[in-house]
């Protein structure tokens, strides 16, 4: 799939600039003030100002190089595709389509990888939704029972199956993330996957039956061989690599006697505030977990 960000106006502003220094901490408070609302249409028409985000099946997104920011619509030729209204904003809406033509040379197509330095509290919420979106969209095409094609998605955001009948819905998976402390020290860890450079919060899926505290106990303890005390929620984050709902917590380790699973763990080490290795950068949850970690120890 590509994806690709732009508007014909200029991006909505930020909000509380001067008043907070964390960007995630401004996502939940913009977000309570509803200045993004979830939405879906499929009946929708494009009008002045609105966003699109195109989406093609090379899974990469659409960037101006010049301005290091999405493109305006002046810029490209309107899409032809279907429109999805999947976000309303400040009395504008944001529409998801398929693949743009007529681009310019200083407009690349980046993986979502390669997308996530530029992007800021604002972008990665549309592009989360999107990119899920369009994946359980142009995926979710076959009935589980019968084998039967589904319909095109409806208004209420399902598809169905005339034989069964059955209705589908898009699904994530629930994730948690963990940031460990003892004394004036957090654990960070180095998973054994594509990013082995960065140190972060202990992290994996919700099992089934399982609460997101039992999730927490058995990740930590599966991973670090540590028990916990004093588990704490901190917030959580839509997620778009691929397609979950990640949800932080902070909790007190009981001893610092560490036993990592090779399998998962590279590595695992306790960090004094003013001594932190590389960290994932804004605007992840787990950048604003551990942040928020350091300054409840300082």
């Amino acid at each position: 799939m590509m994806l690709h960000l732009y508007q014909s106006g200029a991006f909505p502003k930020k909000l509380l600039n001067n008043v907070l220094t964390n960007s995630l901490l401004k996502v939940y408070i913009i977000l309570t003030m509803n200045r993004f609302t979830s939405s879906f249409s499929i009946k929708q028409t494009l009008k002045d100002n609105d966003f699109i985000v195109s989406i093609n099946e090379n899974k990469k997104v659409l960037f101006d190089k010049t301005e290091k920011s999405f493109l305006q619509s002046n810029k490209i030729t309107p899409p032809k595709d279907k429109l999805y209204e999947i976000f309303k904003m400040e009395g504008n809406s944001v529409f998801l389509t398929g693949e743009l033509n007529d681009l310019k040379e200083d407009q690349i197509y980046l993986s979502k990888r390669d997308l996530y330095p530029y992007l800021n509290e604002e972008s990665l919420m549309i592009v989360s939704r999107a990119f899920q979106l369009f994946d359980w969209i142009h995926k979710q095409n076959y009935c589980s029972r019968t084998g039967n094609k589904l319909s095109e998605v409806r208004d209420d955001l399902s598809k169905f199956c005339d034989k069964c009948p059955r209705e589908y819905f898009p699904k994530m998976s629930p994730c948690i993330l963990v940031l460990l402390t003892h004394g004036n020290e957090i654990l960070l860890v180095r998973h054994n996957s594509e990013i082995r450079t960065l140190y972060t919060a202990i992290a994996g899926f919700v099992d089934l039956g399982e609460t997101l505290e039992e999730c927490v106990e058995r990740e930590v303890f599966e991973e670090v061989g540590l028990r916990i005390k004093n588990i704490n929620y901190v917030g959580s984050q839509s997620w778009p690599f691929p397609n979950q709902l990640m949800m932080a917590f902070q909790a007190e380790a009981i001893s610092k006697d560490v036993h990592i699973d090779e399998k998962e763990i590279l590595e695992a080490s306790w960090f004094k505030p003013n001594d932190l290795p590389t960290i994932p950068p804004e605007p992840s949850l787990s950048n604003l977990l551990i942040k928020r970690a350091i300054d409840s120890l300082t």
